[in-house]
Parts: C-alpha cells; sequence; structure tokens
C-alpha cells in the first residue's frame, strides 16, 4: 500500500509514510481514518514522510485536506505537524499547505530531513529555519 501510518497514544505521535503513486482520493481517505483514530486536543504530533513518493498533490487536493483541518479544530488543537518532502514540486505544494493552514489550530512545517522534522515535533520551537 502506497500509505501506511502508525499511532502512538501514549507520546501523541502519528508517522504517515507514504510511497510509490498514491492518488488523492487515497490520501483523503487515509487521512479521514487519522483523524477519526486519534484524541481531540491532546496536541499531536503528526510526521507525514513523502520523500520516497513518486506522484505530486494536485492543488485540489490541498484545498481538500486544509478544510479537513479547518473543520475539525478539536482534532489539532496544538497539534504540531512536520512534512517531510523530496523533489521540489512536492516540497512547493507542501509550503503552500503550510500557508494556508498559518491561522489554523495547526502548526505546519515543512522539511527535507526527516532527523530534523522529528527533532522539531520533539522540540518547544514553533518554527524552523528550512
Amino acid at each position: 500500500m502506497p500509505l501506511t501510518y502508525t499511532i502512538d497514544r501514549d507520546s501523541r505521535f502519528v508517522t504517515a509514510v507514504a510511497s510509490g503513486r498514491l492518488e488523492s482520493g487515497q490520501a483523503l481517505t487515509m487521512f479521514d481514518e487519522i483523524m477519526s483514530q486519534v484524541d481531540p486536543g491532546v496536541g499531536m504530533k503528526l510526521l507525514s514522510d513523502h520523500r520516497t513518493l513518486e506522484s505530486v498533490m494536485p492543488t485540489e487536493f490541498v484545498v481538500s485536506m486544509v478544510r479537513r483541518v479547518q473543520a475539525n479544530p478539536e482534532v489539532f488543537a496544538g497539534a504540531r505537524w512536520a512534512f517531510v518532502e523530496s523533489g521540489e514540486a512536492r516540497y512547493g505544494m507542501a509550503r503552500m499547505a503550510s500557508l494556508l493552514l498559518e491561522r489554523s489550530p495547526v502548526d505546519l512545517q515543512v522539511f527535507r530531513d526527516v532527523d530534523e522534522a522529528r527533532a522539531w515535533l520533539q522540540s518547544e520551537e514553533t518554527e524552523h529555519g528550512s
């Protein structure tokens, strides 16, 4: 499967890994599934690793994902979300999501290095210098 995830409830840490070719519908279904399984309002930390993803999500997907976040503020209150991207187009789409979510309850940052993303998720700082 091109998208897998794990949820560690004790540490409030969600790790999602996308690889190969992923269609927007698959990604949104998995996003909804993850949202239904996390405890609302616990300041979760999400790591979305897209380094081996072959496809670039279209603008419509990014907008749909942003709308889901905005429609569920109780799920994302205090959350930190790190996208790890390779490739300029995927990095650019992730930055667009980050900008669209600036006024939402989630702090989404985009990284190229998974270790840097994990360190940010575990830290107290709110921005990084990528």
